[in-house]
């Protein structure tokens, strides 16, 4: 029988789009005439024609949404996503309709990302509002290396960001209030588990494992799955969708004995509780990307056609890509493709490596080469983005015992969600299963809590560029190809790429530089010298990682330092710099070669003691009003900075 699925056309297909997505239309028109020369044929013109439709589709989508709005003063949008609720406010996908300039309106096409408080009820999707304000650019990263959201949203087509008073807000057009039959199922999905489990980490983290509600869930939760490299396990992800998928195969496997429609029902009943689980789950895009490869499978399967994972994989990237292609760009995408292509390369290999003879033994050994199978392909992107890994130690340590403990606590809360309707008519059993399900939570979180609490199980300020994380993958390849074909040259080439890498990272000078910024509303005063970084201020662990790791690492910094300033006025000096932080008015006489930080507290009212600080260069916490600011003009210095409106001030 003749299938689309072998062996791997979808692999080839696949690859030409993504070229299309990554070049320009002038690459495009570099690409044709190299193409055409190295092989003038009917394959190379319709490999082209697969590129240069990738080029116009993402040029369509680009084209789509506006870049630059004009100036306004108002603006009407739509609530064009359901609003995701975070620690104080509601983060909202907006469809930006209309802007106000001066007394005009004038129709936009935009999107943009608005956060409102969290106060009364909740945004709803369809809703449309006016806003008295304005919409703002994304702001540039702090610092070199943080993760630039500006370029992260743009990629999606939104390019301004607004925070949303109340008051701000009026609604123009209502949408429906009756919930639909997804959220009903979700919030008393959510009730039943509030019921299992009392208040605190375990039904937060409860809540973002089966339902993707994970926005209580609280920064030292997160840091302790990330350093054992548990973190997707936090979010409705692959993993839940394959252990769903699993447990039905499991559970309606008899229908496939009753021919010629037991195949089909088994196809369509499956395909309605993976698809009916999506949509409980909010349609997260990591669930959509597992369901539907999952459901590529599953057709593939009961149609009888002739499947290759390796093709089934590239099938559903290629069809999610042609669909959307800005999720190519998104680090979620990224992982999770890179993850489950290592697993199907690279585990079975790994398992046919050792065969134990105990039973113990060969589970462990074969959990272990599924978390080593999906780190292969994923553990360049994590540290290329995050600048920190998991320590190998406590990884391939726990790693076999935290898989087992999550599928047992995934397993034992799929079946108490399933039940729970039927078992909540009968108390002593719904308690009973309840407290099977706070065990299992239990045992995975008093494993993590009591490592994470008691070693380093991470290690930061790890740096790989662009350049060095192309090279990592075309030398696997290599080295792939060595061992199926035996060619010396892949396994010379590859320790060539290796070396190059090593001689180009011995050769980095160390540098000395230093950066001013606010955290919290707090001065915060970050620098580097040699192997050594320091953060003096208020600045949390969380800001520090999100912003300033990336620029340590690529400062080569192992070890950092962290000072809290005094309270009250205070100055510091770096490289023969005078730094001086003002709390009240305070006169000073040597203003060369100084620099004024002023204080939101700091009363300018009279501002005459500012006369004095004329030859400095000032930094205020927050930029003050119109009308303060006339008030400061005569004493105003050659250079100022608004700390909170701008990247942190660099100091070489």
């Amino acid at each position: 029988m003749f299938s689309f699925f072998s062996p791997f056309p979808f692999l080839r297909i696949l690859g030409l789009w993504v070229i299309g997505l990554l070049i320009s239309p002038l690459g495009l028109i570099l690409l044709v005439p190299v193409l055409w020369l190295a092989s003038p044929t009917r394959r190379s013109i319709c490999g082209l024609l697969l590129i240069g439709l990738a080029v116009a589709r993402i040029s369509q989508l680009s084209a789509e949404f506006a870049h630059h709005l004009p100036k306004h003063d108002a603006f009407v949008f739509q609530v064009n996503q359901t609003p995701v609720r975070g620690p104080s406010a509601w983060k909202i996908q907006a469809k930006v309709i209309a802007v106000r300039h001066g007394k005009q309106w004038e129709r936009v096409h935009a999107l943009a990302n608005l956060f409102i408080p969290v106060k009364g009820a909740a945004p709803r999707f369809g809703q449309v509002f006016h806003v008295y304000g304005s919409l703002k650019p994304i702001s540039e990263p702090l610092l070199p290396g943080a993760f630039d959201w500006r370029h992260y949203y743009a990629l999606q087509g939104i390019y301004s960001a607004a925070f949303v008073p109340i008051q701000g807000l009026k609604l123009l057009k209502d949408a429906s209030a009756t919930p639909s039959i997804f959220e009903r199922m979700r919030a008393q999905a959510s009730s039943y588990l509030h019921q299992a489990l009392p208040n605190g980490v375990h039904r937060n983290v409860a809540d973002a494992m089966f339902l993707g509600m994970g926005s209580t869930i609280d920064f030292e939760t997160r840091q302790s799955y990330a350093a054992l490299g548990a973190i997707h396990i936090l979010s409705v992800s692959g993993m839940h969708v394959g252990l769903l998928y699993l447990g039905l195969q499991f559970l309606l496997g008899f229908l496939l004995r009753f021919r010629p429609w037991g195949p089909r029902f088994y196809f369509g009943l499956i395909m309605l509780v993976l698809w009916s689980y999506a949509a409980l789950s909010g349609f997260s895009a990591p669930v959509l990307r597992s369901a539907w490869m999952f459901s590529v499978l599953l057709f593939a399967q009961i149609f009888r056609l002739r499947t290759h994972p390796v093709n089934v994989w590239a099938f559903s990237g290629f069809v999610l890509l042609v669909i959307q292609p800005m999720d190519l760009f998104q680090v979620g995408f990224q992982l999770s493709y890179a993850a489950v292509l290592g697993l199907i390369l690279f585990q079975r290999p790994l398992v046919n490596m050792w065969s134990p003879n105990y039973w113990l033994i060969k589970q462990s050994w074969e959990l272990t080469c599924v978390a080593i199978s999906a780190q292969v392909l994923t553990w360049p992107l994590i540290i290329y983005y995050f600048h920190q890994f998991p320590n190998p130690l406590y990884f391939f340590l726990l790693n076999p015992l935290l898989v087992l403990l999550s599928t047992l606590t995934l397993g034992v809360g799929f079946i108490f969600l399933i039940l729970a309707p039927m078992m909540s008519y009968f108390p002593m059993a719904f308690s009973s299963l309840g407290h099977l399900v706070l065990l299992s939570f239990e045992l995975l979180h008093g494993l993590m809590f009591a490592t994470t609490d008691r070693f380093q199980t991470v290690i930061s300020f790890i740096r790989l560029n662009l350049v060095e994380l192309a090279a990592y993958y075309v030398g696997l390849g290599l080295l792939w190809h060595w061992w199926a074909c035996r060619k010396v040259w892949g396994l010379n080439l590859s320790a060539f790429l290796l070396a190059g890498i090593l001689i180009h990272r011995m050769g980095e000078p160390l540098h000395r530089e230093a950066y001013l910024s606010i955290a919290d509303k707090q001065v915060v005063f970050l620098s580097t010298q040699g192997f050594r970084g320091q953060s003096n201020g208020g600045a949390s662990q969380a800001w520090l990682q999100s912003n300033a790791g990336a620029w340590w690492a690529n400062n080569q910094v192992v070890d950092t330092l962290t000072r809290r300033w005094p309270n009250g006025s205070f100055l510091w000096e770096y490289q023969g710099m005078e730094f001086v932080y003002l709390t009240k008015p305070g006169v000073h006489r040597n203003a060369n070669n100084s620099h004024l930080i002023l204080s939101a507290e700091l009363d300018l009212r009279d501002p005459r003691f500012l006369k004095s600080w004329q030859g400095s260069t000032w930094y205020f916490i927050r930029k003050p009003s119109v009308y303060r600011l006339s008030k400061l003009k005569p004493f105003w210095p050659k250079k100022v900075y608004y700390l909170a409106e701008q990247a942190a001030v660099h100091f070489p």
